[in-house]
């Protein structure tokens, strides 16, 4: 090799004339590693809480709860603006499934959090605004029971996941069922305005809420209470009431009623 084609500086190697350091690439196997990944079911969990528990409390108490068959470790994640993060590394795809699609979950009240991780993303990346939560829409005309009006009442009150295809409580009170992607950035809401486009009749939908975590009785948030509310002292009032959260329907129940598709259809 030409002198003149080497750069040498006092106690440095030679490097090649026109490269640096930085410009010398690192070969390495990124897909393998990106598979190996894809091959883990992977979720992150977040405590929305203020309380101070350890993390094996939590965790430990979320394994009884979804009765975990197979293997479930767990990496503590740096708190970020107060809260607790985790990585839950399932052995068992049925487990992962079970923990990401059920819920709302608790611990001492307060809801636990999880979403798929997906293949190759930063865990940080978990937004966590949303909650899938049942919830119950009352005070409706029997003559207004349809999928159809469960379908959009549940997008009102966040994104509908699904609907329970019954008419649910007694003859005389029943009420509708939807799955929602609950959002956690607005108070929860305690009615919903049904107005008639002929006759500007109105009925005020009741909604309660199935498995409500602990949730603020002053500003209606999900994830704190009175305690911990940040609203003004002057506007420390009770706007909300725990009449919002209900026991959660079971299928078992004989109280269930058909329920047509659209309006305009007779309702068994």
């Amino acid at each position: 090799m030409q002198a003149a084609a080497l750069r040498r500086r006092a106690g440095k190697e030679p490097v090649e004339q026109g490269s640096t350091a930085k410009e010398q690439a690192l070969v390495i196997n990124m897909t393998e590693a990106r598979n190996s990944v894809r091959a883990q079911f992977l979720v992150v969990g977040l405590f929305l809480s203020v309380l101070l528990v350890s993390p094996s409390q939590v965790i430990e108490h979320m394994k009884k709860v979804w009765k975990v068959r197979g293997e479930l470790e767990t990496i503590d994640l740096e708190a970020v603006e107060g809260r607790k993060y985790f990585i839950l590394d399932f052995s068992e795809e049925g487990d992962m499934l079970h923990a990401t699609r059920g819920g709302p979950w608790q611990f001492k009240g307060d809801a636990f959090l999880v979403e798929a991780l997906a293949p190759g993303a930063d865990p940080s990346s978990s937004l966590f605004t949303h909650v899938p939560m049942w919830v119950q829409f009352h005070g409706i005309p029997f003559y207004l029971l349809t999928k159809e009006l469960a379908r959009a009442l549940g997008n009102r009150v966040g994104s509908t996941l699904m609907i329970d295809n019954n008419a649910r409580g007694g003859i005389y009170e029943k009420f509708l069922r939807t799955r929602v992607q609950l959002p956690l950035y607005l108070a929860l809401q305690r009615w919903i305005k049904l107005v008639d486009k002929i006759t500007t009749e109105e009925v005020q939908v009741q909604i309660r809420y199935e498995r409500l975590p602990n949730f603020c009785l002053f500003c209606g948030y999900i994830g704190h209470m009175e305690a911990r509310c940040d609203l003004p002292a002057a506007k420390k009032k009770l706007n909300f009431s725990q009449e919002l959260r209900v026991p959660p329907v079971h299928f078992a129940d004989p109280r269930s009623w058909f329920l047509p598709e659209k309006m305009g259809r007779a309702c068994p």
